[in-house]
């Protein structure tokens, strides 16, 4: 299957290097992908691409591709916390890979956990994994089928739990008095 990844592309067009993206190669890279999303729309061939799901135009291509006839999957994996992804990233920098800064790391995540119950609604199938545990395999956690949940893990992390929070996938925990 096709894939498109900004973060590789971008590289690529920086010499091979994920150091000091200038502005203009990341816009062109995100302009590439937007291209080699509605080029395979158009020709209706299966494709993949790695998104942070942060922003509005994750879910207009997803519109876009379902009106087309797609069937929209999607693999979302966090961890348990902010400082476990700056921490993680920059381990990745330290050995030459893609960076951001500390502040920018916890916006992204925090507007992708808010996107995620969306998703939920809109994809098809979601199924998300928690990475938080080090050099294990991720865990599937949560399975999502048109929107319907089914829980895979005993204990919902607490990413999860607040990221559903607030909305029809919220998790509600018995309090001592409904027993």
């Amino acid at each position: 299957m096709d894939a498109f990844n900004i973060d590789d592309r971008a590289a690529e067009i920086n010499l091979g290097s994920h150091r000091n993206i200038p502005r203009e190669i990341r816009s062109q890279a995100i302009k590439e992908c937007e291209d080699f999303i509605a080029e395979h729309i158009r020709a209706r061939r299966s494709f993949a691409i790695e998104t942070t799901l942060r922003s509005e135009i994750t879910f207009r291509q997803a519109a876009a591709a379902k009106g087309n006839g797609f069937t929209l999957e999607m693999r979302y994996l966090s961890v348990e916390g902010s400082e476990t992804n700056v921490e993680r990233i920059a381990n990745r920098a330290d050995r030459g890979g893609h960076a951001a800064t500390p502040g920018r790391i916890r916006d992204i995540r925090e507007a992708s956990l808010r996107n995620l119950p969306r998703a939920i609604r809109e994809f098809d199938r979601v199924r998300a994994y928690d990475n938080s545990r080090w050099a294990e395999q991720p865990r599937v956690v949560l399975e999502a089928r048109k929107g319907k949940l089914r829980y895979l893990a005993s204990d919902v992390p607490v990413w999860l739990e607040e990221s559903l929070k607030g909305s029809e996938y919220e998790i509600r925990r018995p309090r001592a008095d409904d027993c």
